[in-house]
């Protein structure tokens, strides 16, 4: 997690640092001496044995801030186009809006919109600076922890912005190396600045030439009293003074070092002059729709999980139940044997007992059969199974054939197996159950 950010301000006669660090999700500024005093013949000697002093660590960023005398701005206007369109045709063109070699420059865009139209700041420096930069930071093992070398004035609008009293848009005035510089911020963005002595002509009258009124100027806030410009019939104030700005000003109130340690504090800078293109973070570049998406396969994720989790539960109860029935099959398996032969014997003991058990002899119970039978009646075919025979008869009365059968002494019972239905004739069919007594042998024993 980013524990703190490093600020450093490279002017060529001035070089300030200051430090961040977060606590609860604040940042403060560390009030003590960290570094000891830096010498070097120019500012990036004096880079390089300030970094010298300083431990690589991660969890850190190093900002580097640069005067406004060490890199160029453009303000271009576009109609008919949107912000994102207006910069992508400026990276792609860069070189009809910069008055250098392409091949000379690092440089970085910004878009926004402004009265209706598309506004696109450009800011470029030379390629040897930064690569000079770049250089005394490897030198020194810090290179994974630099994280933007970026104007100045950058830093100064995102300190404003911390504010919790500031109405924007509105300008503001420091002093960056002896020359006044003012700060244009944006109702969202920065949008540049100016150095006042340059212009040859007053605030008031360079803030009439950019479109603004005059009541943006009030308040003009200004974070250094050292200002070589008049501020007479200007409304000023300090906003090192604003609740949410003095956490980090702290005991020395502001400084330059103090605007590169805050440009750490943002999560992607406005503009940071590098090797190679910025992209901005993922959730910087999630839109609606994506984060929709996003939270959407989420869902599914974390319902997919938890059946999955379930499943598995039921997968490991059923091993669990599997090995249990496997022990219960080993220990029962010498009592699986006994009840198989148990239910052997009690096989061969029925077969003995069909062995035991008589009944009349086939053609007996025919010829008795026939016997009793009345004369108007006759039978068609007849089945046997077991003790239990079925007679199916047409002719005479049903009552009569069964009542005839039943003072047979072979039959212990006689009931029809199916309804009685009549012919064309008149004749009546039907079905007799007739059950034949059995007796076991003398001697056997019973069951």
């Amino acid at each position: 997690m980013l524990g703190e950010t490093v600020g450093i301000f490279l002017g060529e006669q001035q070089l300030s640092y200051a430090l961040l660090k977060r606590e609860f999700n604040r940042w403060s500024r560390q009030e003590t001496v960290v570094y000891g005093e830096t010498g070097g013949r120019n500012s990036l000697e004096r880079l390089g044995s300030l970094l010298a002093q300083l431990k690589p660590r991660r969890g850190r960023r190093l900002c580097i801030a640069l005067p406004r005398n060490r890199y160029f701005l453009r303000d271009l206007k576009f109609q008919g186009l949107s912000p994102e369109e207006a910069e992508s045709a400026v990276r792609l063109s860069i070189g009809t809006h910069v008055h250098l070699p392409v091949e000379d420059i690092y440089f970085d865009c910004s878009s926004y919109e402004s009265d209706g139209q598309s506004r696109v700041l450009i800011a470029y420096a030379k390629r040897g600076l930064i690569d000079s930069i770049v250089e005394q930071v490897e030198k020194t093992g810090h290179r994974k922890s630099l994280y933007c070398i970026s104007p100045c004035s950058l830093g100064a609008d995102i300190l404003l912005r911390k504010g919790n009293s500031v109405t924007f848009p509105c300008f503001s005035l420091y002093n960056e190396e002896g020359e006044a510089v003012l700060n244009i911020h944006g109702r969202d963005v920065w949008q540049g600045c100016h150095v006042v002595s340059a212009s040859g002509c007053g605030i008031q009258d360079m803030v009439k030439r950019m479109g603004y009124g005059p009541e943006v100027l009030e308040p003009l806030f200004v974070f250094d009293s050292k200002d070589t410009v008049s501020l007479s019939d200007i409304g000023t104030v300090n906003p090192c003074e604003d609740p949410g700005v003095e956490a980090m000003c702290g005991k020395g109130g502001f400084s330059h070092g103090l605007c590169a340690a805050v440009l750490g504090t943002s999560a992607f800078p406005q503009i940071a002059l590098q090797q190679k293109e910025r992209r901005k973070p993922l959730h910087l570049r999630i839109n609606t729709m994506q984060l929709a998406v996003v939270g959407l396969f989420a869902l599914l994720v974390i319902f997919t999980g938890n059946r999955l989790f379930h499943l598995m539960e039921v997968s490991r109860q059923y091993n669990t139940n599997v090995t249990a029935i496997k022990q219960l099959q080993t220990r029962f398996a010498p009592l699986k044997a006994k009840m198989e032969k148990l239910q052997k014997l009690r096989a061969i003991e029925q077969d003995m007992v069909d062995f035991l058990i008589e009944r009349p002899p086939l053609l007996d119970i025919l010829k008795e059969l026939a016997e009793k039978t009345p004369m108007d009646a006759w039978i068609r075919y007849f089945t046997l199974r077991g003790n239990v025979l079925k007679v199916s008869a047409e002719g005479g009365s049903a009552v009569n054939t069964m009542e005839a059968w039943r003072r047979s002494r072979f039959f212990s019972s006689v009931k029809l197996a199916s309804p009685v239905t009549k012919d064309r004739q008149g004749k009546e069919r039907y079905t007799v159950e007739l059950r034949i007594r059995t007796f076991i042998k003398q001697g056997a024993g019973r069951r």
